[in-house]
């Protein structure tokens, strides 16, 4: 199944790594989208956006989903304890309808 790992926001490029890499070895092809220059770091207050998402095709069976998902949570699962976590949507296709959120937890 081709998947998008969809970091236009700026997310944290190890996690972002990690992703890649757990989705690889669940089977997947990978598309990168790179952040945009002017998503990385918003100068009105210095902060850094951390936003990734996965994006699947529009007709994505239940079956593949679960593994995206539990593709996304071993790479949640990676991140150091003293990271903060943000859960990571999957969408459907280049819409806007979010089909779940992972997070480290079950």
């Amino acid at each position: 199944m081709q998947v998008v790992v969809d970091n236009r926001e700026g997310a944290d490029p190890r996690f972002v790594g990690d992703l890649r890499a757990a989705l690889l070895d669940a089977g997947c092809k990978v598309e990168m989208r790179d952040p945009l220059p002017q998503s990385v770091l918003d100068t009105t207050v210095h902060f850094i956006v951390e936003g990734v998402a996965v994006r699947v095709p529009q007709e994505t069976e239940r079956d593949d989903l679960d593994v995206v998902v539990s593709a996304v949570r071993a790479a949640l699962a990676r991140r150091g304890e003293h990271q903060r976590f943000r859960a990571v949507p999957v969408y459907r296709g280049e819409t806007n309808q979010v089909l779940t959120w992972v997070d480290v937890f079950d």
